[in-house]
């Protein structure tokens, strides 16, 4: 949605009674019924698009053409947030720039149009161990002249350009590298993905207006991730991050502390240009229980975290923490640090009881629903785990019902049942 059509949309009562009850979810309230919007990735493409003639691949070709699918999924089956199609990576963009880092699908490496995407885990990396100190030296220097050249394959021309000293006379001759064929063709790529960027950012904004314009509060306006995993995402990759934690720790912290600032201020700068924005979800790659200790994790994961949430609650924003993994040696150190009433933690495969003991009254829990049961299980079998899901995790408040995966193929009439269920079935 966009600003101006933000400000001048009057929300509807369906949309301001969503809200409240999303609300006080958040801040841990009683409330008079569960509000319930499993996290969806391209469910509503798999349920309606063979139907609308739509696959995966068209709706990432263009934006626009997820709309009608989203659309008639909110309709439908009338979750009390919206989801729009955040998952959908904008392949115009990826194929013209020559992306290495992702495979899409019907791109070259995944023929299949309704595919999912692929992040590729390469043992060279992107960067070298030896590269963080040069990271935390001059970000937007390194990311420029090699990330961006590593990452994608047509814009090779970067490593030839360095502002870094193109300051009086001398530094003029720096500009001498613009006139070079490899360099002038990544500036004019950069400039024609910016327009592709464009149109599928505002096909995207679209879907969100007209789904606030039906009542939905946003569930996701933005996305952003722990400095942590800026570098083992794609960087430095699964593999290489986990070595470097015993192979470069000191140099890791280093370029963690510029990571940290480069993401607190850009979440900053997001919320100034979009003062409509609410809800952000921080999808934690890496800092589960299997990967990293206690100890690592208070280290060199949890304080850039911590201060990007503590940025967005600056903003007046909402920060959901959606862990992949169980966090069970560390939930004391997110209910001790996180602010009350403020957060939402989405926990997957963790000890909800511990949970609840450690998070009650203070921060808003979620998930607790099997997204497998929804495909593979029986009505009856979902209607009686949302029941048991809401017993369990609803008493005190501060429940937001939520799968424990974000949701791809389901039967409708499972879905169906989760929503009814979650609506009339409440207990304190």
């Amino acid at each position: 949605m966009s600003e101006n059509n933000a400000e001048m949309m009057k929300p509807s009562p369906e949309f301001l009674e969503r809200m409240k009850l999303y609300m006080d979810t958040v801040e841990c309230k009683r409330v008079d019924r569960i509000c319930t919007a499993p996290m969806i990735m391209y469910l509503p493409i798999y349920m309606y698009g063979e139907e609308m003639g739509v696959t995966v691949r068209d709706a990432m070709m263009d934006y626009g053409k997820a709309e009608a699918p989203f659309l008639r999924y909110h309709q439908e089956f009338q979750p009390d947030l919206g989801w729009g199609p955040q998952a959908l990576y904008p392949a115009p963009a990826l194929e013209q720039l020559g992306c290495q880092y992702i495979n899409w699908p019907g791109g070259p490496k995944i023929p299949d149009p309704n595919a999912a995407f692929q992040v590729v885990d390469r043992e060279d990396g992107y960067m070298t161990g030896e590269e963080y100190l040069e990271f935390a030296e001059d970000p937007s220097g390194f990311v420029m002249r090699k990330i961006l050249p590593r990452h994608f394959a047509a814009l090779k021309g970067l490593e030839m350009v360095d502002f870094s000293n193109m300051i009086w006379q001398p530094g003029l001759y720096g500009m001498i590298p613009f006139s070079l064929p490899p360099v002038k063709a990544a500036f004019d790529l950069l400039a024609d993905s910016g327009q592709k960027m464009l149109h599928m950012a505002e096909s995207g904004g679209k879907i969100m207006g007209i789904l606030a314009g039906m009542g939905f509060p946003s569930a996701c306006d933005q996305a952003f991730f722990a400095p942590f995993d800026v570098f083992n995402d794609t960087l430095r990759g699964f593999m290489n991050t986990t070595m470097d934690l015993y192979e470069y720790p000191d140099e890791m912290l280093v370029a963690l502390e510029a990571a940290t600032k480069i993401q607190v201020r850009d979440i900053k700068r997001q919320f100034a240009r979009s003062p409509w924005m609410k809800n952000v979800v921080f999808f934690l790659h890496n800092g589960f229980d299997s990967f990293m200790s206690r100890e690592q994790f208070e280290t060199f994961y949890w304080p850039g975290l911590l201060a990007c949430v503590k940025a967005v609650i600056e903003c007046g924003g909402i920060p959901n923490l959606y862990v992949e993994d169980s966090y069970d040696s560390k939930m004391d150190i997110l209910a001790r640090d996180l602010p009350a009433g403020k957060c939402i933690v989405t926990l997957i495969n963790c000890n909800v009881e511990k949970a609840k003991e450690l998070f009650a009254g203070k921060v808003c829990l979620s998930g607790g629903v099997d997204g497998v049961l929804l495909e593979h299980g029986t009505k009856e079998q979902v209607i009686k785990q949302v029941k048991d899901t809401i017993d369990l995790w609803a008493p005190g408040g501060g429940y937001f019902l939520n799968c424990d995966v974000s949701l791809d193929k389901v039967k409708p009439e499972n879905l169906h049942a989760l929503f009814e269920t979650a609506r009339t079935y409440i207990k304190y």
